[in-house]
């Protein structure tokens, strides 16, 4: 009697560690392949190299009237901005001098970065007041296209290939709208 009543808890031990295991596999299977799968990719733009203006104003389809008003706030910001980019790439230069020398002055490296700090700064300031401008001219629909937009801008292929676009010869600074 024992002996069958041992056999019987055994039996039970195995289905419920058996039930245990399948339900532990179907969550597995759940959550790769429907879960997964089922998540909203994000939206893939295509941001071109150059044309950027056109690329704006033609993806977020704007009005005359809006391409007038986005035409004068670019020109300015363009403006700044490669002056502020100028800035900074001649504080690197003065950076790559001072580290060339055997005896670096490590103060004057520091206020170096720090003048370059201030730079980045500025030219993030100026390029949220880019984008905020743009937004202030956009409808709703353009609005969330505008922000889908400088999303994709933010991944890391982009802003290496704006950047190695920004330090290559007769470029004049006209890679530096988004990233910096």
């Amino acid at each position: 009697m024992d002996y069958f009543k041992k056999n019987k808890i055994l039996i039970w031990v195995i289905i419920i560690l058996l039930a245990i295991n399948i339900a532990t596999i179907a969550t597995v299977i759940y959550h790769v392949y429907i879960i997964e799968n089922n998540i909203r990719k994000p939206e893939r733009i295509m941001i071109p190299d150059y044309g950027l203006g056109r690329f704006f104003r033609e993806e977020l389809n704007l009005t005359r009237e809006q391409q007038q008003q986005f035409r004068s706030f670019r020109q300015n910001y363009r403006l700044q901005a490669s002056k502020i980019t100028k800035q900074m790439q001649e504080k690197r230069l003065e950076m790559l001098n001072e580290l060339s020398i055997e005896n670096s002055d490590t103060i004057r490296l520091h206020q170096i970065a720090d003048e370059i700090g201030a730079f980045h700064r500025e030219l993030k300031h100026l390029t949220f007041e880019y984008y905020l401008n743009l937004k202030d001219i956009c409808n709703d629909q353009q609005c969330d296209k505008l922000f889908r937009m400088f999303k994709a801008m933010q991944n890391s292929e982009w802003e290496l290939k704006c950047r190695r676009d920004t330090f290559a010869p007769g470029s004049h600074g006209r890679r530096n709208m988004i990233k910096n």
